[in-house]
């Protein structure tokens, strides 16, 4: 794709690390566009940006637009701005919407049934557990699921979707080709790879600034009619993102857990303050009004004919919740010799899978 000069001007003005929103903001009111500010571009600019953003702008203003546009496409992302036909239309509509987003994968103006799944970078088994499953409910009936690939439950939702066969896009607070946290680059180029895409609106190469991620969750929440949270701590910066979707007049849901965990707290407050109650993706589609390819889901737990008695008794010792060893064996009575010989059957059939601290669950 050849950037337009315009475009690339916009670039250049994005591709200082120091230059934050009001002083791009300020940039754009005193010279009109990011295009006419690189054309006369002055010393004069020092007192709108600071000397430090000033001479990041100078040097890659000395390098050239064809350098720029040279960087980007050597990277492989793309660039888009507000009535492109990749700029999703629903952020025109947000409080500070941004004014470009750089790219890698696939966006388009019509970013259609979306939902957010944001919460805690901390997260337990069974919110890891519940954010995959539900993401990959939602990607199954269509629906694109957004996070912003941190770790904990940003990242259990992406894959999720990814398992769902749908499409998932992440919002990162550091640049496109500076990923974080670094352990889920190759996540990323699944993401892209499979028809989504990972954005940004700060440099290609920026930093993950602690200051970025609360800036970037209005995006996050701004791409989907909903946002759902799983699991928060009080002062967690999820709750920002929650309080950007209140803000932009999207619906919240929330997913209660286990009353004892610190991770509950803020997700049962909000069950009280009045957000959705969600325990699977049903509830979310619903709630919205899309329609769910019932019969795609009820496939997904279907009981296989062939088991035999002693089969069946594990698999459905374990219709409800995972089950540890012991539990199996006061649930089924069998001695120890036959279970592990039993297990050993279904983990080959894929119809259960071992978890950690000899754990198991049936798989769908």
């Amino acid at each position: 794709m050849a950037e337009s000069r315009a475009l690339l001007c916009q670039v250049w003005l994005a591709s200082s690390p120091s230059l934050g929103y009001k002083a791009k903001q300020r940039v754009s009111e005193a010279f009109g566009s990011a295009e006419a500010a690189f054309d006369n571009f002055s010393a004069d600019v020092q007192a709108l940006v600071g000397e430090k953003a000033y001479q990041e702008l100078a040097r890659m203003r000395q390098l050239g637009l064809d350098r720029i546009a040279t960087a980007l496409a050597r990277i492989g992302a793309l660039a888009c701005v507000p009535g492109d036909e990749a700029f999703p239309e629903v952020l025109n509509d947000i409080i500070d919407p941004p004014d470009l987003l750089f790219y890698k994968g696939t966006l388009g103006r019509d970013f259609g049934r979306a939902i957010a799944i944001v919460g805690s970078r901390r997260e337990t088994r069974y919110g890891r557990e519940q954010a995959h499953n539900i993401a990959r409910g939602l990607a199954e009936n269509g629906v694109t699921v957004v996070s912003g690939l941190a770790r904990g439950i940003d990242t259990a939702a992406h894959l999720g979707a990814l398992a769902g066969g749908g499409r998932t896009v992440a919002v990162l607070g550091s640049g496109i080709n500076n990923i974080y946290p670094p352990e889920n680059k190759e996540l990323a180029e699944r993401i892209t790879a499979s028809g989504g895409a990972v954005i940004s609106e700060f440099a290609p190469n920026a930093e993950p600034m602690a200051y970025h991620f609360p800036f970037r969750n209005r995006l996050v929440s701004g791409l989907c009619q909903g946002t759902l949270l799983i699991e928060a701590r009080e002062k967690s910066g999820t709750l920002i993102t929650v309080g950007h979707a209140l803000a932009q007049g999207r619906d919240v849901f929330a997913l209660p857990g286990q009353v004892d965990m610190p991770g509950s707290a803020v997700p049962h407050q909000m069950l009280r303050d009045g957000a959705r109650l969600a325990t699977c993706f049903q509830d979310i589609l619903e709630d919205m009004g899309w329609s769910a390819d019932f019969s795609r889901a009820e496939q997904l737990d279907f009981i296989p004919s062939d088991l035999t008695n002693e089969q069946r008794r594990i698999y459905d010792a374990l219709c409800d919740e995972p089950l540890g060893y012991q539990e199996l064996v006061e649930k089924t009575g069998f001695e120890a010799a036959g279970l592990n010989a039993q297990i050993t059957m279904l983990e080959l059939a894929g119809l259960i899978e071992r978890l950690p601290g000899r754990m198991f669950r049936r798989v769908k």
